[in-house]
C-alpha cells in the first residue's frame, strides 16, 4: 500500500476487494514471528576447574551437533524445481538469505518459470525496485491452490493486492494477479509454507508521484500522478485505471474521474501506437479531471431513513453517516480486457491492485 496524502493505495489485479461487490477484506493483516527463543544456559564450571574445561564441548554435545540436520536452504530445494533464475533473482536482491531462508512463518511463493523470466529480459537496475517486484510474488502463511479457489484476493508481503480468479477458457485454469499457475502445492520442506510455479512474472505497481492532499472538483488533479511498473503485462489487453475510493467506507466511484483508463502499450493485431501517457514504463496521468462532486459535500438536505419510510419511497442509496468524512483516495488498478470468441462486447476484469 502507497502511502501519503489522500489519494493513494495500490490497487489492483485486485483489492481485498472485486470491484463491483465490494466486500470486506478477505485476508487480516498477519504478523511475522512473535518473541525470540533463548538459547538454553550452560552450567558453570565447578570452581576449581580448569578455565578450559567450561568452553571445550562434551563428546556428547560435539555428536549432537554433527548429527544435526542441515539448514534450511530455499536455493538447494528450489534448483532441483528447475527455477534457476527464480533463485538468481532473490539473491540479486538481497530476499533470499535474509528472507524466504529465514522467515518465521510460512509463506506462499508464486515463483515465475525460467521461462517467464527470460521473456521478461534484464531485470531492474534499481535494487529497490527489484525488491518490491520480487516481493509481489510472497504473502504470509500457506496458501493450497483449494484455500485460493475459495478467496478472491490475496494481498502480498509489500502490500500489492492480487485478484484471484479462475479462468473462464475452457481450460479452468487459476489467474492470480497477472499470471496462470502452472504447477499448484509443491510443499517447501519443514512446514515452511507452500509454492506454485507460474507463467510470467507478476506486474508490480509503485506510485512515483503523488497528488497533493486537497483538490478542486471539476479540476485537473495536480500535480499528476506518476505510476511506475515493473514485470510483464500484455500491451494488447491491459490497461492502468485510477479509480475513486471513499477512505471511510471503501466504496468505488467508478464515474468520478474523467482521463483514469491508459492502455499499456498498443502493438497488437490493431498496430495501435504506444499512448502517449505511457513510455518507458511510467503512466502519466496527465488528464486525470475529478468529475463527479462528492455526496458528503452537497449542501442539499438528506432525507432521513423515516422520512423515506414515511412517504412511501425506499432509497436504493444507505443513507451517510454524518461522521464520515469527504476523504478519498486513488487507487491504481491493472484490468485486463478479454476478446470473446463470439463476436461479444469484450470484457474487463481486474488483475492486481496498488
Amino acid at each position: 500500500r502507497t502511502r501519503g496524502p489522500a489519494v493513494q493505495h495500490r490497487d489492483y489485479l485486485s483489492r481485498s476487494r472485486r470491484w463491483g461487490e465490494m466486500t470486506e477484506p478477505l485476508l487480516a493483516s498477519s504478523v511475522v514471528g512473535g518473541d525470540p527463543v533463548a538459547p538454553p544456559l550452560e552450567p558453570l564450571a565447578a570452581e576449581g576447574e580448569a578455565a578450559g574445561a567450561a568452553v571445550a564441548p562434551a563428546p556428547a554435545a560435539a555428536e549432537a551437533t554433527a548429527d544435526a540436520p542441515p539448514a534450511y536452504s530455499f536455493k538447494a530445494f528450489a534448483m532441483e524445481l528447475g527455477l534457476g533464475r527464480f533463485v538468481a533473482a532473490l539473491e540479486a536482491a538481497d530476499l533470499l538469505g535474509n528472507y524466504v531462508d529465514t522467515c518465521e512463518s510460512p509463506l506462499t511463493l508464486f515463483a515465475p518459470s525460467d521461462e517467464a523470466f527470460a521473456r521478461l529480459g534484464a531485470l531492474p537496475d534499481d535494487l529497490q525496485v527489484l525488491r518490491e517486484l520480487l516481493c509481489v510474488h510472497i504473502t504470509l502463511g500457506s496458501l493450497s491452490h483449494a484455500e485460493l479457489l475459495n478467496t478472491r484476493s490475496i494481498t502480498t508481503i509489500s502490500q500489492q493486492t492480487h485478484h484471484v480468479v479462475l479462468a473462464d477458457d475452457g481450460q479452468k485454469v487459476l489467474q492470480v494477479g497477472s499470471a496462470s499457475l502452472e504447477r499448484t502445492d509443491v510443499q517447501l520442506p519443514d512446514g515452511r509454507g507452500v509454492l506454485h510455479v507460474i507463467d510470467s512474472v507478476m506486474c508490480c505497481i509503485r506510485l512515483l508521484q503523488n497528488c497533493r492532499y486537497e483538490q478542486v472538483w471539476n479540476k485537473t488533479v495536480r500535480p499528476s500522478p506518476k505510476v511506475g511498473l515493473a514485470g510483464e503485462w500484455r500491451k494488447s489487453q491491459d490497461e492502468l485505471h485510477a479509480i475513486l475510493i471513499h477512505c471511510d467506507t471503501w466504496q468505488p466511484r467508478f464515474q468520478g474521474l474523467r482521463g483514469s483508463v491508459v492502455p499499456l502499450g498498443g502493438g497488437g493485431s490493431t498496430g495501435e501506437k504506444t499512448h502517449k501517457s505511457f513510455q518507458d514504463g511510467t503512466v502519466h496521468f496527465t488528464e486525470l479531471l475529478i468529475l463527479e462532486k462528492p455526496p458528503e459535500m452537497s449542501k442539499k438536505k438528506r432525507k432521513k431513513p423515516e422520512d423515506n419510510l414515511a412517504d412511501g419511497s425506499m432509497s436504493q442509496q444507505p443513507a451517510l453517516d454524518g461522521n464520515q468524512s469527504s476523504n478519498y483516495r486513488i487507487m491504481f488498478s491493472l484490468y485486463r480486457r478479454f476478446e470473446p470468441a463470439d463476436g461479444a462486447a469484450p470484457a474487463v476484469d481486474p488483475a492486481a491492485a496498488a
